[in-house]
């Protein structure tokens, strides 16, 4: 018995061309908040926030999987073990964007304090593994010169990422949404 498949529709098709370009411009960002890591010394960790904002409007696989190249690119950075990080930022990238999808509000607010757990968790687990688990020597000089700096430079950066992804991202998800009721409404 053969199958029909119905041809989709002009709307359908925007609409996945919108969806293509709404995290074709997340991937972007998220890139382009790395390269002001790679500078050498104490550097706030940019794609922290872009993550956060990936994961306040994407859904969760897209978001788990910004929380991949996110992490990979801090290990990179920061020349710590690769996928490391990466582990880290997957999971909280999950969790985040299931807190938006079920319970938070896309609010500054609400990212500001997921930036925050974000970026101290990231400094405490790296602390942790670094300094007392494999009992580096110098542990107060790796917590007070280079963990808790970064995080705070990163906590600074959140406010730029956050206003460079906000337009993009409602711009193009009211258009969507429109696009969604649009072809609801025709069928």
């Amino acid at each position: 018995m053969k199958i029909k498949h119905r041809s989709k529709t002009t709307a359908e098709k925007r609409l996945r061309i919108m969806h293509t370009a709404r995290r074709t411009i997340s991937l972007l960002l998220l890139l382009l908040c790395a390269v002001p890591m790679f500078g050498g010394g104490v550097q706030a960790l940019w794609v922290i926030p872009a993550a956060i904002c990936i994961a306040m409007y994407e859904p969760c696989g897209f978001s788990m999987a910004a929380g991949v190249l996110a992490g990979l690119l801090i290990d990179l950075a920061c020349s710590s073990h690769l996928g490391a990080n990466a582990i880290f930022m997957v999971c909280f990238c999950t969790g985040a964007a299931t807190l938006y999808a079920q319970v938070l509000r896309r609010t500054f607010l609400n990212f500001f304090w997921m930036v925050m757990l974000c970026t101290f968790g990231r400094a405490v687990c790296s602390y942790l593994f670094t300094a007392v688990l494999f009992q580096v020597e110098g542990q107060s000089v790796l917590w007070n010169t280079v963990l808790l700096p970064s995080a705070l430079l990163t906590l600074f950066a959140a406010i730029p990422v956050y206003l460079l992804y906000l337009p993009g991202a409602t711009w193009l998800r009211k258009r969507v949404k429109s696009m969604d009721a649009a072809a609801i409404h025709r069928h």
